[in-house]
């Protein structure tokens, strides 16, 4: 080879040293599949019924080293024909301010009394408590340790589902509002 065919060779080298990925560095992430296969996912289970009837919902969630994965499945009539009372003391527990700042402040990782109380601010202490209490009544939340609080694990991708599903049913902002 000459001197010409010897640099050209040398520069795809180095091109294709310059185009491989560093070792250390993690590979791309995966795209996600668009929501509606969740809506292909339900065509394909009702097939040879004449219409689907379902409700699903699920998610997977990972916070450090917690990994949350949770999917439910009912049937629409089940859903529809349930006493719905029982869920308006759930609604009722989350619909306080301090309570779902609460359960944000524990969506990540435990927190201590005195942290939570931090995330109050000026509440009193018997507030404080008395929203833990609540929530630990519900079942969203668990003393792994005495003073501690963390979201029971069984909870994390149901609390995280009726915030986005109350994020996408939440009021639109008004045109008015938009253009301010």
């Amino acid at each position: 080879m000459g001197p010409i065919e010897d640099r050209i060779a040398e520069l795809e080298r180095r091109i294709a040293r310059l185009e491989e990925p560093p070792a250390d560095v993690p590979p791309p992430p995966v795209p996600q599949a668009p929501p509606l296969d969740l809506v292909d996912l339900i065509r394909s289970r009702a097939e040879g019924e004449t219409r689907p009837d379902t409700v699903m919902y699920g998610g997977a969630a990972t916070f450090e080293d917690r990994h949350y994965m949770w999917a439910m499945e009912h049937a629409a009539g089940e859903v529809a024909d349930a006493n719905w009372t029982r869920a308006a003391t759930l609604f009722e527990r989350l619909g306080s301010g301090p309570r779902l700042a609460l359960l944000a402040a524990l969506l990540k990782e435990p927190r201590t009394r005195k942290e939570l109380q931090e995330t109050l601010g000026e509440t009193s202490t018997g507030h404080l408590y008395h929203h833990l209490k609540d929530l630990q009544s519900a079942g969203l939340l668990i003393q792994p340790r005495r003073g501690e609080y963390a979201i029971a694990p069984h909870a994390v991708v149901p609390l995280m589902t009726i915030v986005a599903v109350a994020m996408d049913l939440g009021v639109a902002e008004s045109p008015q509002e938009e253009a301010e």
